[in-house]
């Protein structure tokens, strides 16, 4: 899978993306079936007072997007913690369709079924 890597105020390198690749193969296999998938990854350094500087943004373009944004105190740990969210949202969203298909599918069977016991 080919992704969009942005990086404000961090210099994107191959071993970062290597890291990246390697935490997102998990989502991968939602992303098989969808060819047309685009998946878009911002990575931004931002200097605050608090602890957390570095954020993590997954976007999944599948017709409609899917997000997960998170905070961390390193780029890696920003990274961590947002493919879970990401992972979650989409393993959601695949349930629900599964869901919608075996209920009209048992629907379908249930009208067969009282049609063939009409006299």
């Amino acid at each position: 899978m080919n992704y969009n890597v942005k990086g404000t105020g961090v210099d994107i390198t191959p071993e970062l993306r290597e890291y990246l690749e390697k935490r997102l193969a998990h989502v991968e296999k939602f992303l098989a079936s969808h060819p047309a998938a685009k998946v878009s990854v911002e990575l931004e350094h931002a200097p605050l007072r608090h602890g957390e500087h570095f954020r993590a943004e997954f976007t999944v373009s599948l017709g409609e997007p899917y997000r997960a944004e998170a905070w961390g105190e390193t780029l890696h740990a920003a990274i961590d913690l947002a493919e879970p969210g990401l992972f979650r949202e989409l393993r959601r969203e695949k349930r629900k369709r599964q869901h919608l298909f075996k209920r009209g599918a048992a629907r379908i069977k249930e009208y067969l079924r009282g049609w063939r016991n009409r006299p």
